[in-house]
């Protein structure tokens, strides 16, 4: 069995501002923001205790998120902390996990 922690859920979202207000008005705080061009994605991490989730919406004329968001996807990932990644992996898909690949994942 896997041992590893849980990091964040990844949402989508068309408006990272809206979504904000939202969780804002739940009790989470803004942990950290960032741009990810090669992605094409603007994304906010923000918490409520120990719970961590990623808001991400697309940059202008990218369309990274446009599958989950034109299917009303929003949570969309989950991540975890992994110190061996390869050996990890391995071990997922020895128990025939789905991986999708994308998003650097």
């Amino acid at each position: 069995m896997l041992n590893l922690p849980f990091h964040h859920i990844g949402f989508a979202s068309k408006n990272i501002e809206n979504e904000l207000r939202i969780f804002a008005n739940l009790g989470f705080d803004i942990e950290s923001s960032f741009v990810d061009s090669t992605q094409g994605v603007r994304g906010i991490f923000i918490t409520k205790g120990d719970f961590r989730l990623e808001l991400l919406e697309n940059l202008p004329s990218s369309h990274t998120l446009d599958n989950y968001l034109n299917g009303n996807i929003k949570m969309y990932h989950i991540a975890f902390i992994s110190q061996d990644i390869k050996k990890d992996l391995d071990s997922i898909l020895s128990i025939d996990f789905n991986h999708i690949n994308g998003g650097g994942g």
